[in-house]
């Protein structure tokens, strides 16, 4: 009888920490199931969100004088912008620029490196977006003789908005969307710019 006993009591304990074990692990994942969420949330916040730049630029000085050519450089530390017109490059202080204006006449580049049709009778594919307070140090311009560029926005918008911004970029999942830079506009002071884009 005891060995009995002992042989039920053995069962049993095994069967309740068996259990236990269950529970506890299906607790642990439901935790990961709801952190998930916000873990994905946090990484997707921190992508870049890919620009184009047109390769032609007008800037518009504040004295109202403007110069015309390519953006090479956007210098946050010298606080200024480097333009290419032909084999000159021309640095010119972000204090004395009003805005950089990219028409839409300019060509511009996919990342692939195929073009965007735009221009004055091209329909944009989305509502063109302003971005104010960026932080200089978050825009890397990667390419300038293709206008390939990139911006991290986390500092000044919402992980909703920015989920929103990347649905209009994949689009309808056949045809991606690329953000075209149409203005730029710079707060020496602040250290910070403002970025005027349109998907198409």
């Amino acid at each position: 009888m005891k060995r009995k006993a002992l042989s039920f009591l053995v069962v049993a304990l095994f069967t309740v920490t068996a259990g236990m074990a269950a529970q506890v692990n299906a607790a642990s994942q439901e935790v990961q199931k709801q952190n998930l969420p916000s873990v994905q949330a946090q990484a997707n916040a921190s992508w870049p969100i890919p620009l184009a730049l047109p390769t032609q630029a007008e800037i518009v000085m504040k004295g109202g004088g403007k110069r015309d050519g390519l953006v090479v450089q956007i210098d946050e530390k010298e606080q200024k912008v480097l333009i290419q017109l032909g084999q000159e490059k021309r640095p010119i202080p972000l204090g004395q620029i009003d805005k950089i204006v990219f028409p839409k006449s300019a060509d511009a580049y996919r990342q692939n490196g195929g073009p965007i049709l735009r221009g004055y009778r091209t329909p944009a594919k989305g509502r063109p977006e302003t971005w104010r307070g960026i932080p200089m140090n978050a825009f890397r311009l990667l390419d300038p003789n293709k206008g390939q560029a990139d911006v991290k926005l986390e500092s000044v918008l919402s992980p909703d908005k920015l989920d929103s911004i990347r649905s209009v970029m994949v689009g309808d999942g056949k045809n991606k969307r690329q953000f075209v830079v149409d203005e730029m506009q710079f707060d020496v002071q602040k250290k910070t710019m403002t970025i005027a884009a349109t998907p198409y």
